[in-house]
């Protein structure tokens, strides 16, 4: 095991902008009233405008790219660090989008930090589930990368240069970007082979279609007809059958742990209108728990709808 990659869609990244960078004080000085920003070593006179110290942050959803070197592959924090921005320059070429549609950071230990990468793009670009749906795009990233770093020209000798790795966006790292430092966990890489896993552990997977059939409502055909395509198919099933939601009284037929996401099947008894007002209400509250949800409905083209999901219903095996 070299790498653990994570998709995570939909995930909300907040930046918070905690103080002055030339200052060690942890926030920013505001006037209550008039709305002024002040200096970090402004006193206010007697009798005059209270000061507030306060931090900024915004957010914003979007898709990511979780990514875990493990000792294993022997790099220490400027190989991670240079590995990231390769990564990210090899998205742009393979994908054609450009640098600032494409985020990135370091995140966790600051000795051994992970990669953290998203689209940054206003909406889904859709590429960064693409790595996880498809196990060669990793592979071809990997090659890309390599291409980037021109390994082959003997004439080339620096670190890295504007040419490949380095960029307005990275100045900070200028120092510590190295492309040798990579150069053979990149050949080790492109050898290696992707293996897709399901969000929980659910052990063997014909053992957990057989759980999840002793859980179905055995009333229900249109729960029977959604599991019994995903397991011909070898799409990934769902975590859980027939549980209930903590938190507002509803009862989905499938649930997907990862992905916070909850599955309805929904035969002909849902087309009652009073039915319907309920599943609206229920469906509804669901998202403002920050949660999501999934309707198949007996009278959809099931393959069309699963098509819609490829985050949640990607091939196994």
């Amino acid at each position: 095991l070299l790498l653990n990659l994570q998709y995570i869609p939909s995930a909300k990244l907040v930046q918070v902008n905690t103080k002055w960078r030339k200052t060690r004080e942890e926030s920013f000085k505001i006037g209550v009233n008039s709305g002024f920003w002040r200096s970090h070593s402004y006193q206010p006179p007697e009798g005059g405008e209270e000061v507030r110290k306060i931090q900024l942050y915004t957010w914003d959803t979007t898709d990511a790219l979780y990514i875990q070197p493990v000792k294993a592959l022997g790099l220490a924090y400027e190989g991670i660090i240079t590995l990231m921005y390769a990564l990210k320059r090899a998205i742009e070429l393979e994908f054609q989008v450009e640098p600032r549609e494409i985020g990135v950071s370091q995140m966790g230990d600051a000795d051994n930090p992970n990669i953290f990468l998203y689209e940054s793009a206003e909406g889904s670009l859709g590429i960064l589930s693409q790595i996880v749906d498809d196990v060669s795009v990793f592979n071809n990233l990997i090659k890309r990368a390599i291409e980037i770093c021109r390994y082959s020209d003997t004439l080339y000798t620096a670190p890295a240069s504007y040419d490949d790795l380095l960029s307005y966006f990275n100045q900070r790292h200028h120092l510590e970007i190295d492309r040798f430092l990579i150069k053979d966990k990149l050949e080790v890489l492109r050898n290696c082979t992707i293996v897709l896993e399901s969000g929980t552990d659910q052990g063997d997977y014909d053992e957990h279609y057989q759980s999840l059939l002793r859980h179905l409502d055995k009333s229900s055909q249109t729960e029977l007809k959604f599991l019994k395509f995903l397991y011909k198919n070898n799409l990934r099933l769902p975590d859980t059958a027939q549980e209930k939601h903590k938190d507002i009284y509803v009862m989905p037929d499938f649930y997907y742990e990862k992905e916070r996401t909850w599955i309805f099947c929904d035969g002909t008894p849902h087309d009652k209108p009073e039915v319907k007002e309920r599943d609206r209400k229920q469906r509804e509250a669901i998202i403002n728990k920050g949660e999501f949800y999934w309707v198949f409905y007996y009278k959809d083209s099931l393959e069309e709808k699963i098509k819609e999901r490829p985050d949640l219903f990607k091939k196994i095996r």
